[in-house]
């Protein structure tokens, strides 16, 4: 059995988890914070990132690209401390991306990449 049969790509493990739940993106973005400032703490309090890594993500991103990010960090590296969806290990692994109970700014690059969202650098 080869390593593919053990991990998920995020991407993949979120548009099955929101299929499942007969959700959209839209749907969850709708009930989340529109208002950049408020996305801005939503984000200090998951990630262990500087200040000017959280500007350039207010900046590059759109409201609900980041709404969308703040789901995605929650429900699948926050919460989910074993880091896995149906068995397999979600990648990028738990573990390359978070750091006690906060995203890193490297695992920070890592699921933007993994979502296909635009990067910070």
């Amino acid at each position: 059995m080869s390593l593919a049969n053990y991990y998920i790509p995020l991407k993949k493990a979120v548009d099955d988890y929101l299929r499942e739940q007969e959700l959209t993106i839209a749907d969850i973005v709708k009930v989340m914070d529109a208002d950049k400032e408020g996305i801005a703490e939503s984000l200090r309090k998951r990630c262990a990132i500087s200040f000017s890594t959280e500007r350039r993500l207010l900046e590059k991103l759109t409201s609900k690209q980041l709404n969308y990010l703040i789901f995605v960090i929650q429900a699948f590296y926050i919460i989910n401390i074993p880091g896995m969806y149906k068995g397999l290990i979600i990648y990028p692994k738990r573990d390359l991306v978070v750091a006690g109970e906060k995203v890193t700014e490297e695992g920070l690059r890592q699921i933007l990449k993994a979502l296909e969202l635009p990067s910070i650098d």
